[in-house]
């Protein structure tokens, strides 16, 4: 991408391009770097469709979660956590005023975190088990906390946005033939089951490692919990098995491995990644970035664990 130059509000980073500006255009470039930022802040503010308001159960629950992230971010060094997101902005919403809001969402998203509005939406029955959504609300809590970066171009647009490990491109659409561009947005992913797996699999611990305490918190039975078993992404058994290998590769235990990922996730910083290559060879990485595009891409990776474990 070249050299940038890089703006940090509230915990969030925005980057442009780094050229030469005159002091009127720097502070030009500093009010639409705000602008833009303010947009987003402003955007997830808003009642949904359908939209519930909060039992105080649910009020606890945001707080204890803030606290386990916030603990869990301190353990592994984290310096520069961003704020926890107001209550405000976490939403649960009925199932058609859901997908309402979202309809280029699958009808078995259970909620999803949009760096965009800097909010947080959840799909909510009325009689829906507790457990499943302190599950779902975590997983887009750790989302939130997640680190940010918005890429702008020359011209002031976003041209990538980087949640995690989760890289977006966005790109204009191919000019027609009249010479009049498309108005339509091309976006490329990367990482993007690679991040859910990381997400996923921190909260399985956090909710592991809580269970007794958020249990008498939120007043959930041992019965409410064990009728809605933890469901997991896919992604997270490609992660776990490599985890194992690169623990193996560099003989330390798996666990020293597991909190270089869960950081990188918090502070956006990804060299480790290069540990899958040196442990995996060539084009690896490649791969596991590719994970949760296709389910062509999805099949790939587990032929490559397959053939892997065969051979080595």
């Amino acid at each position: 991408m070249g050299e940038r130059n890089y703006y940090k509000i509230d915990g969030r980073v925005l980057s442009t391009p780094s050229q030469d500006l005159s002091s009127e255009e720097k502070i030009a470039e500093e009010k639409n770097v705000k602008a833009f930022m303010e947009k987003i802040f402003n955007n997830g503010r808003d009642s949904v469709f359908g939209e519930l308001i909060k039992k105080d159960e649910e009020r606890i629950m945001i707080k204890d979660f803030d606290k386990y992230i916030r603990a869990e971010a301190i353990s592994l060094g984290v310096e520069d956590l961003r704020q926890p997101l107001p209550g405000r902005r976490i939403h649960f919403a009925l199932p058609g005023g859901y997908h309402k809001q979202f309809p280029h969402l699958r009808q078995t998203a259970g909620g999803n975190y949009e760096p965009f509005s800097d909010a947080i939406y959840i799909k909510k029955d009325k009689d829906m088990n507790r457990w499943k959504i302190a599950h779902i609300a975590l997983h887009e809590m750790i989302h939130a906390y997640s680190a940010i970066r918005y890429d702008l171009d020359a011209a002031g647009e976003l041209n990538s946005a980087k949640l995690g490990y989760n890289t977006t491109g966005i790109k204009s659409g191919a000019e027609k033939s009249s010479g009049e561009p498309e108005t339509e947005l091309e976006v490329s992913q990367l990482f993007l089951g690679f991040n859910e797996a990381i997400t996923d699999l921190m909260a399985q611990e956090i909710l592991d490692k809580h269970q007794a305490d958020l249990s008498q918190n939120l007043n959930i039975s041992a019965e409410e919990i064990n009728a809605s078993p933890l469901k997991r992404y896919g992604y997270c058994a490609a992660v776990e098995w490599l985890l194992v290998k690169i623990a193996e590769k560099n003989n330390e235990d798996k666990s020293v491995v597991w909190n270089k990922f869960k950081l990188g996730m918090l502070t956006g910083q990804i060299m480790h990644l290069r540990e899958i290559e040196k442990t995996l060879g060539a084009g690896a990485l490649r791969l596991f970035a590719n994970m949760g595009n296709s389910k062509e891409a999805n099949l790939a990776v587990g032929a490559f664990m397959s053939n892997y474990d065969i051979n080595n």
